[in-house]
C-alpha cells in the first residue's frame, strides 16, 4: 500500500533498490533528545513526538525513514556538573558534541552508500538547531555525493494557539476534530499570546496527538514555569548554562490547562500537512543533489 510507512529496518535486503526508486532517492529521519519536560510530560517527548510526525508525513510523501536514535540530541548532562549524584535531572542522556556530529556523519555516510542520494534531517528540539546548523555547513567541507538538509519536525510559530485559531476558521472541516471548549481554550492562550514554550501548551499539544497516553494532566501544574532569571545577561550574549540555571524545573511557560486529545490532533495533523509536502518537493527534484556534488559556489 502505498501510505504504508516504509521503514529502513523493517525492509529486507532485496527490498532496498525498491524502497530507493519508490522514496525518490530521499530518506528522512528526526532529531530529538532525553531530558526533562515539566512532570506532565516523559523525557522522551522531543523524541517520540518528532518520530511520529515524521513516520506520518513520511507515509504521506511515500519516502523511506531511518529509525530515531533517541539519545542522539543537545542536551546538558548531569555528567558536567560539580555533583550530579545530587542533581534532580533523571532521565537525561548528554552525549558530547563531537561524539553527536561524529554520529550524524557516519550515519549519513552509511544512508548515502545504500543509495539514497538525499538526506532530510527533522528536528524536534530546539537545543539541536546550532548543532545542525553547524553539521549542515562542515558537509560542504568534504566532497560528497549526496545531499544533507534540515527542516523542523514541526513549524512552531504556525501552530501556536492564534495559529491554529486562523487555521480551524480558513479550514473548519479540516480541523473539524477542535470541540467549541478546545476553541475557548485556543482563545484564552491566543489572548495572552503564551503557549509556546518548553513543555507549555504547544509541545504539550503536540504530545496529546502523538502519544495522548504519556501525558499527565493532573501534574500540568505540579511544578512552575516561570523562569527565575538568575543568570541576566546582555542582550545578545549566550552562555551555555543560561537555559538550564534559569529554568530549573525544565518547563518554560504557563500550566497548558485545558490543552486536550482533540487540540493535540488538530496541531499534529497541520504539521503532518507541512512536513509531507516538503517531503514530496525534496522527494521530486534534483537539483540539491547536482550542486552538491559540483560545488558551485
Amino acid at each position: 500500500m502505498a501510505n504504508d510507512v516504509l521503514r529502513w529496518e523493517r525492509l529486507r535486503e532485496e527490498e532496498f533498490e525498491g524502497a530507493i526508486e519508490r522514496s525518490g532517492g530521499l530518506c528522512v529521519f528526526s532529531l530529538g533528545c532525553l531530558e526533562k519536560h515539566g512532570q506532565h510530560l516523559p523525557v522522551g517527548t522531543d523524541t517520540l513526538k518528532g518520530q511520529r510526525i515524521v513516520e506520518m508525513a513520511a507515509a504521506e510523501a511515500d519516502v523511506t525513514v531511518f529509525p530515531a536514535t533517541p539519545w542522539l540530541g543537545n542536551v546538558i548532562g548531569a555528567h558536567t556538573m560539580e555533583h550530579p549524584e545530587d542533581t534532580n535531572r533523571r532521565g537525561y542522556i548528554a552525549i558530547s558534541g563531537p561524539t553527536m556530529l561524529t554520529v550524524l556523519a557516519e550515519l549519513c555516510d552509511e544512508i548515502a552508500r545504500n543509495g539514497y542520494r538525499k538526506i532530510l534531517l527533522c528536528n524536534s528540539h530546539g537545543g539541536n538547531t546550532s548543532m545542525l546548523n553547524y553539521f549542515i555547513t562542515n558537509q560542504n567541507y568534504t566532497k560528497k555525493k549526496y545531499a544533507t538538509m534540515w527542516t523542523p519536525a514541526y513549524n512552531w510559530a504556525s501552530i501556536m494557539p492564534a495559529k491554529v485559531l486562523e487555521a480551524y476558521e480558513k479550514e473548519p472541516e479540516f480541523l473539524s476534530m477542535l470541540t467549541e471548549e478546545d476553541l475557548e481554550v485556543l482563545r484564552r492562550f491566543a489572548k495572552t499570546g503564551t503557549g509556546g514554550g518548553h513543555g507549555d501548551f504547544v509541545e504539550t499539544s503536540l504530545v496529546y496527538g502523538t502519544y495522548p497516553e504519556l501525558v499527565e494532566p493532573s501534574r500540568f501544574d505540579a511544578e512552575d514555569g516561570a523562569a527565575p532569571h538568575v543568570l541576566e545577561l546582555p542582550e545578545g550574549v549566550v552562555c551555555a548554562k543560561t537555559w538550564s540555571v534559569n529554568h530549573p524545573y525544565s518547563f518554560d511557560g504557563f500550566a497548558p490547562i485545558g490543552c486536550s486529545r482533540t487540540i493535540g490532533d488538530a496541531v499534529v495533523k497541520l504539521s503532518i500537512r507541512r512536513l509531507a509536502s516538503i517531503m514530496r518537493d525534496l522527494k521530486n527534484r534534483e537539483d540539491v543533489v547536482r550542486y552538491q556534488e559540483t560545488g558551485i559556489l
